[in-house]
């Protein structure tokens, strides 16, 4: 008979070996990279002051967020309504798991609207854009 799977000498378990040309590799990738980024540091020597004008392309932000809370709201809005026709309609037929259900959606819709009612104020606190 010959031998078994378990008669057969085990390798031992091999850890994750370093490759020193992976890691002499990367020493040169990053001194490459330091390289460069003192080279151009005098190039980009700008004079930098803040000014209360508002950024390039502000206006477009703040439409781009007006249009998002505008659809948030008819999502938030339609959600609570299906929700609350799901309660209604299977408590009439007597199905309080889909009651439940309906009211958790309809209650979602709702957290989801005082969300977005929230939205103008933490945007306007954080990136200050009147």
């Amino acid at each position: 008979m010959g031998p078994t799977r378990t008669d057969r000498p085990q390798p031992a378990p091999r850890g994750r070996r370093r490759h020193p040309r992976r890691l002499a590799r990367l020493a040169l990738l990053a001194s490459v990279a330091l390289l460069v980024a003192a080279a151009f540091s005098g190039v980009a020597g700008a004079s930098v002051s803040a000014s209360p004008v508002a950024p390039p392309g502000a206006t477009g932000l703040q439409d781009l967020l007006n249009w998002t809370l505008y659809g948030g709201a008819i999502a938030c809005a339609a959600t609570a309504m299906y929700g609350f026709a799901k309660m209604g309609i299977s408590h009439s037929q007597q199905s309080y798991q889909g009651a439940n259900h309906g009211k958790s959606v309809a209650i979602l819709g709702l957290v989801g609207a005082l969300g977005l009612g929230l939205t103008p104020t933490i945007v306007n606190g954080l990136v200050a854009i009147h």
